[in-house]
């Protein structure tokens, strides 16, 4: 390792401390400071930060001699005043000790608190990361909760047409039950005729009915069948045709079926106005015909207008 010698070193330091001193003495003569406005301890303050307790002692003591050149001391004057000055040498190294010892007390205070105003913004940072984040879920929430109340308003108004909806049919159904009744309390039954064919004959069956009053007649015939075919006529008194039902059942067919794979029904409605009085006739004429018939007359109890 290269080590400089001794005597270049002093020599360096001497240097140093004679620019300081020229530095500080011109100050003091292009401001023409008086001999009783020297101040000793003003000279270390602006230095302390750079230079060691006795680096700083003898800054201190050159700088003073200067002051002291510069004020146009005598040499004796000059002599005697540093021999003063050198006797506080050790209170002012203690001094500039504790200086600089207060100095690095504050520098690591100083990165402490730097150190803690990091922590903070690092905190800080993660708390507005976090607000932004509760803001960003919020309004996805927001968003949830205003679907939720779109679909809530949908289901409602949904739930009203119903509320409606089966409002009219029990407004219906109650209409249909009071006709029921009515229909009821104005007709009779005169005739009700269940015949069942069983497909080996084909001779035909009559059912005579009398009728006494001209009040509204209502016949039904319902058919079902499963094989050959059948006809049902409706007469009057005067052997007068008033209406009928023809059915033929054909293997594979697809008209006039029922709900029972393989059979064929039919049926036939008819209403008669001031039917003639006397024997009325319901004939049904089999061609092997296998099935069932059912044959219901009724009449208004009052007479039709």
């Amino acid at each position: 390792m290269f080590y400089e010698p001794l005597n270049l070193i002093i020599m360096k330091n001497r240097a140093i401390l004679l620019l300081l001193g020229l530095m500080i003495s011109s100050s003091f003569v292009f401001g023409q400071a008086s001999k009783d406005t020297l101040q000793k301890d003003s000279i270390y303050s602006q230095y302390k930060g750079y230079f060691s307790a006795e680096q700083s002692w003898q800054i201190s003591e050159e700088a003073y001699k200067k002051q002291l050149e510069a004020a146009g001391l005598s040499e004796n004057e000059i002599k005697q005043k540093v021999q003063e000055f050198e006797k506080q040498k050790e209170a002012l190294i203690e001094r500039i000790k504790k200086q600089l010892k207060s100095a690095e007390k504050q520098r690591q205070l100083a990165e402490i608190q730097r150190q803690q105003a990091d922590t903070l913004r690092q905190e800080a940072k993660k708390l507005r990361q976090q607000f932004e984040e509760q803001q960003k879920q919020a309004g996805i929430e927001r968003g949830k909760a205003s679907e939720q109340r779109r679909l809530a308003e949908i289901e409602r108004k949904m739930a009203e047409n119903q509320r409606k909806e089966a409002e009219v049919q029990r407004t219906m159904a109650e209409e249909q039950r009071k006709l029921a009744k009515e229909w009821k309390n104005t007709v009779q039954s005169l005739l009700h005729e269940n015949i069942t064919m069983s497909g080996k004959d084909s001779k035909s069956k009559y059912v005579k009915l009398k009728i006494a009053k001209r009040n509204t007649l209502f016949f039904n015939v319902s058919a079902v069948i499963n094989s050959g075919n059948v006809l049902i006529e409706i007469f009057n008194p005067k052997g007068q045709k008033e209406g009928e039902l023809s059915l033929e059942h054909r293997e594979g067919s697809t008209t006039k079926t029922d709900r029972f794979s393989g059979n064929t029904s039919g049926s036939l409605n008819k209403i008669i106005n001031s039917p003639e009085t006397g024997d009325w006739e319901v004939k049904v004429k089999p061609k092997k015909s296998k099935g069932h018939i059912i044959i219901s007359v009724t009449q208004h109890i009052k007479p039709a207008i």
